[in-house]
């Protein structure tokens, strides 16, 4: 990426609207490392090697296992574990397990509980969920995960992890964080504790953590912890959501005085007020708006903002304020009733961190009578050189001039760069086989050109070396619709007949717009990992299933001729002159949560009504889909392209790809994708009863199905793993690329020498040292695919190596120096399967298996175990 790209991007990211708590859902880092070991400390360890704090990683098997304290644990104890963040971070759920031990391990904690530390507040607090109950429930084995969400998050740097036991008892755990940074640099509140009402509802702000009184100081709660309050007051989900204040009940109008991190430039402010106007509570009349450097003393000149009353609709709403880029440290906002009620739920700053320096505001404006004048705007001394200096002048006008000749430069660039995005074009753009064929030496599979020197041209204009690893998408890291993705799927030689319009796209590239993990959902989870078993059927019914689905694929198999690849790229075609994708009506599409955001677009998981069927039906019943939104900026071009490609995948037909169920048309231009109840594959199979061998054959083969199909239209996915499978109810189980851009598979993906990320444990070693790709290297990730549902996702591929020693192993296979090592046999993993995937990972492509080969292979295995 070009640098003037890169500080676009970085200024784009700093001004970001405020944090999403519902997003705030990775892993901080016990177990991928992120956290370090000097991070993490205990009251005691039982051995301080074996069983030391920094063993205490989820997931992870370091030496005995876990962390485990020297006393037996009651209800009494004070041992504790605990993980330094250094900065302010969002905790929203933790994850905890016992000592696995390689199965020998038999401790773990039934019960724990949690304090947290950051620096406003100066001490260790107790959490307290919004139940009351301070008692976290743990784990009742030692090898599964406990995972609890957090109501209300905790805003911390340092947290405890304290074990607790109703009888004494030896216990060990290994845990996980799961939440965000807090960038919304918000350091505390203070304001009047809330009224109640005479109904008692209760309008305090019960979650706050700070100073109780009259006045609530240095803490936080309510007005930031993401929760919108609903229209009803007494509404039993949300009430505990509105802070509110009676006029009658104090002198002066509520005020609310906020602290930030570091000295801020305001853009805009947003107030969810409650507006129910017919039980006395309405938006306020007025809201006048202060800032301070210092804390003390408050500019001149606040923000005045009137709301104009409204009496007819009682919704509630947010009261959005323009801040005009005011600067401060301090923001305090006064409200004027304009009923007996002022109810809010939540108040979010659009801010950045200001640059410069600024001095605290003084009680009266600074004099000064020299060369030098001092302005004060709003009470804010800034010094600036007089301007009738010669030398003041020349120095502003040629600080202006630079800004032009920058600005110009950068306009330039632009142009020309939007001008050479060949690479960009729709894979219906123009581009005749013809010419393809006028220089056979030069044409590459992959759709790069190799020249005699050695150098690799990209269509873009990008120039790198042959064995550099080609970033996926390179044809289309610019489109605006497939934003988030690394995964590609690649079409080659689509076909022959150049009087179409599918064979000017024969070079190529395009991607399935990926969607997003269901199970990174909290509350929004069709289908919670308690629920998860009994939504699915039974292993009987499964394994009967099994047996039905694996004899009909054989006996169809058997008495019927397989189509040609021929036959499939001509009905492809046919589907592609007969596919109409259908609008779909926004009316129908209920936005749930927002997965991802980037340069080019935003994708969201949402409700949909009337999803059509694969067979063209209708359904009446609500399903989950993911709306993915072309940016607002797009060319017409853009969207175009857009809706063509689209087009094409929509006529792709196979049962075992995520598929295309419309678009909105009308802007913000949409399209809506398939998505399944149960998640992604890796993190159903991680929280799961354990399903039989038979089951997860079924898996298996319907992957390799999936996959037979892309590999019958020379397509390539670049990218396949368990985390870009997402499975429904009866373990159907769809391709699609969603996992690449999860945060929680971040450590998947690794930079070779500072480049894009690659998935570097499934990808084969051409595709890592040479950057080549071809349906043989989804052959080569399709084999470390089944050794993570074998596994049950839980041991990682290579999981002794580093991914340092993963790419030095890779490179044996360059050399061709029979040191490269396999994967190695898992216990869950059958011995002939295990052939099969050594097989696949042959150093030569020609010698690995066919998709064809491997899909007949499973079948067959399928159908033995279940007959």
């Amino acid at each position: 990426m070009v640098p003037w790209v890169a500080l676009l991007l970085l200024a784009r990211a700093c001004c970001l609207p405020a944090l999403d708590i519902s997003q705030c859902i990775a892993p901080l880092g016990m177990e991928s490392g992120l956290i370090p070991d000097k991070d993490i400390t205990a009251s005691s360890s039982f051995n301080n090697d074996n069983v030391a704090p920094q063993n205490g990683r989820l997931n992870q098997e370091i030496k005995s296992g876990a962390w485990c304290p020297k006393s037996q644990i009651t209800t009494e104890s004070t041992e504790w574990l605990e993980i330094n963040l250094h900065s302010v971070h969002v905790i929203t759920a933790t994850g905890t397990q016992g000592r696995f031990g390689n199965s020998q391990g038999v401790e773990y904690a039934e019960e724990y509980s949690l304090e947290y530390w950051r620096p406003k507040l100066g001490k260790w607090m107790r959490y307290r969920p919004a139940d009351g109950r301070e008692i976290l429930p743990g784990n009742t084995n030692t090898y599964l995960e406990k995972k609890n969400h957090l109501e209300p998050p905790i805003w911390a740097s340092k947290i405890r992890f304290i074990p607790s036991s109703s009888h004494r008892r030896t216990v060990c755990m290994r845990v996980e964080l799961y939440g965000c940074y807090w960038n919304v640099g918000i350091v505390a509140y203070t304001m009047p504790k809330g009224d109640i009402r005479s109904n008692d509802v209760g309008l305090t702000d019960s979650i706050y953590d700070g100073q109780w009184g009259e006045e609530l100081k240095g803490g936080l709660g309510k007005l930031v912890d993401g929760q919108f309050g609903g229209d009803e007051i007494r509404e039993a989900a949300k009430n505990l959501a509105w802070v509110g204040w009676r006029n009658d009940s104090r002198p002066t109008p509520p005020v609310i005085t906020f602290e930030f991190d570091k000295v801020r430039e305001f853009s805009a402010v947003h107030i969810f007020c409650n507006n129910k106007f017919m039980r006395d509570v309405q938006v306020f009349s007025e809201a006048i708006i202060s800032f301070s450097i210092g804390g003390r003393h408050f500019q001149d000149e606040p923000i005045q903002y009137a709301s104009v009353s409204d009496n007819i609709f009682e919704n509630s709403r947010n009261v959005s304020i323009k801040l005009h880029h005011r600067i401060g440290k301090w923001v305090r906002i006064e409200m004027r009733f304009s009923a007996r009620w002022i109810l809010i739920s939540e108040v979010v700053f659009d801010s950045d961190v200001a640059q410069g320096n600024y001095t605290p505001e003084s009680s009266k404006p600074i004099q000064v009578k020299d060369k030098t004048k001092v302005l004060t705007t709003n009470n804010v001394p800034i010094s600036t050189a007089h301007q009738d200096d010669p030398l003041y002048m020349a120095i502003v006008v040629g600080v202006l001039t630079a800004l032009v000749i920058l600005l110009i430069v950068a306009v330039f660039l632009i142009i020309h760069r939007h001008r050479h995005r060949k690479c960009f074009a729709s894979p219906l753009a123009k581009t005749t086989i013809a010419q393809k064929r006028a220089a056979p030496e030069n044409y590459n599979t992959c759709g790069s050109s190799m020249l005699p020197d050695n150098k690799m041209i990209i269509d873009c204009g990008l120039d790198v070396k042959s064995d550099e690893y080609q970033e996926p998408y390179q044809a289309l890291k610019c489109a605006p619709y497939f934003s988030y993705s690394t995964v590609l799927l690649e079409m080659k030689d689509f076909v022959k007949d150049s009087n179409t319009a599918l064979s000017d796209s024969s070079n190529y590239d395009y991607a399935v717009p990926e969607l997003s993990s269901a199970p990174l959902l909290t509350k929004r989870r069709l289908l919670d990992d308690s629920s998860a078993a009994t939504a699915l059927m039974s292993d009987h019914e499964i394994d009967m299933e099994t047996r039905r689905s694996c004899a009909g694929s054989l006996r169809s198999k058997h008495s019927t001729r397989s189509p040609s690849q021929q036959e499939v790229l001509i009905d492809l075609k046919r589907r592609l002159e007969t596919t109409n994708v259908i609008e779909f009506p926004r009316h129908r599409l209920r936005m749930i949560s927002k997965l991802a955001e980037g340069a080019f677009g935003t994708v969201y998981v949402a409700e949909a009504d009337g999803v059509p069927e694969y067979n063209g039906t209708i359904t009446s019943d609500r399903r989950l889909v993911a709306v993915k939104f072309l940016c607002h900026d797009a060319s017409l071009k853009e969207r175009e392209e857009f809706e063509r490609d689209v087009r094409i995948l929509a006529a792709l037909s196979s049962p075992h790809l995520a598929r295309v169920l419309g678009a909105c048309r009308s802007p913000p231009l949409a399209v809506v994708l398939e998505y399944l109840e149960l998640g992604d594959l890796c993190s159903f199979l991680r929280t799961t009863v354990p399903p039989s061998l038979a089951t997860l054959m079924h898996v298996a083969t319907q992957i390799a199905a999936g996959m037979q199909y892309l590999e019958s239209l020379n397509f390539v996915h670049r990218d396949l793993a368990a985390r870009n499978c997402l499975v429904g109810k009866g373990y159907q189980v769809k391709i699609s690329d969603f996992g690449t851009d999860n945060e929680v598979y971040a450590c998947d993906y690794y930079k070779v020498d500072g480049r894009i990320p690659l998935p570097l444990r499934w990808a084969a070693w051409e595709s890592v040292l040479r950057g080549k790709y071809t349906t043989k290297s989804d052959v080569w990730a399709f084999a470390v695919t089944l050794h993570e549902i074998f596994t049950l996702c839980r041991r990682r591929p290579y999981e002794h190596l580093t991914e340092a020693e993963v790419l030095e192993n890779l490179s044996h296979l360059q050399a061709d120096d029979d040191l490269f090592e396999c994967i190695d046999r898992a216990p869950g993993v059958p011995r002939d399967l295990y052939e099969v995937m050594r097989d696949c990972w042959r150093r030569d492509e020609l010698e690995r298996p066919t998709f064809a080969e491997i899909h007949l292979i499973l079948q067959r295995k399928c159908l033995a175990l279940t007959t």
